[in-house]
């Protein structure tokens, strides 16, 4: 997977500090739903995100949708702070988060 996605969606995330389900994420980035998920996936399995479910109060459909956050250690005010602990958490550079 591309890393601009996750970066994409990691961004996003910070912003909105009180989480986003998979379709605002969709709306705001304009990606495919099961190219955030698969996303938001891969971003789980490296510690950086966590998903809760929250009931739904739609009367139609899901009962129950999934909240991502961003892990509580990450969130925080300085940018470049931010940076620095995904690229840490990842075990990479900061010069290496930006390569493709």
């Amino acid at each position: 997977m591309p890393k601009n996605f996750s970066l994409k969606i990691l961004l996003l995330l910070a912003i909105n500090k009180q989480g986003l389900t998979y379709r605002q994420i969709q709306k705001r980035t304009g990606f495919h739903v099961n190219t955030v998920s698969r996303c938001v996936s891969c971003l789980y399995d490296k510690s950086l995100v966590e998903i809760k479910q929250r009931k739904s109060s739609s009367l139609r459909g899901k009962k129950w949708i999934n909240v991502v956050k961003l892990k509580p250690e990450l969130v925080v005010d300085s940018i470049t702070e931010f940076f620095s602990k995904i690229a840490a958490k990842l075990g990479v550079s900061l010069d290496d988060l930006f390569v493709d």
